[in-house]
């Protein structure tokens, strides 16, 4: 990271408040432990935006929900599968349409078993 050395004290353009923070801390950490149980259980997910994504719930950790979703097999636009191989043989991987989505934990809205 760099930094502009102009001779003035830095102007804090925003600064969230400690209590906000704390309440975020608490919901992050709900969420987590929350979800943990349902890891490989197959998911409906609604972000606080209205985005909608169905997958299976492949890992947590203290920031972020990894979601397993499928894509096309064009790769479908905002999906990356570094594992995708169009010429599968002679070494296929298992789940050639899948890729995993990191979605923000304090941004989940709403989490559905299907």
């Amino acid at each position: 990271m760099s930094f502009y050395q102009s001779g003035q004290p830095a102007t804090v353009i925003y600064q969230a408040d400690p209590a906000v923070v704390q309440h975020l801390h608490g919901v992050r950490e709900s969420l987590h432990h929350s979800c943990m149980p349902y890891l490989n259980h197959k998911v409906s997910v609604k972000t606080i935006d209205g985005q909608v994504h169905e997958g299976t719930i492949a890992g947590m950790d203290n920031k972020h929900m990894y979601l397993m979703v499928e894509c096309p097999t064009d790769m479908g636009r905002g999906y990356y599968n570094p594992y995708y191989n169009p010429y599968p043989y002679p070494y296929p991987y298992p789940y050639p349409n899948n890729a995993i989505l990191p979605l923000v934990l304090f941004e989940l809205l709403a989490i559905f078993l299907i």
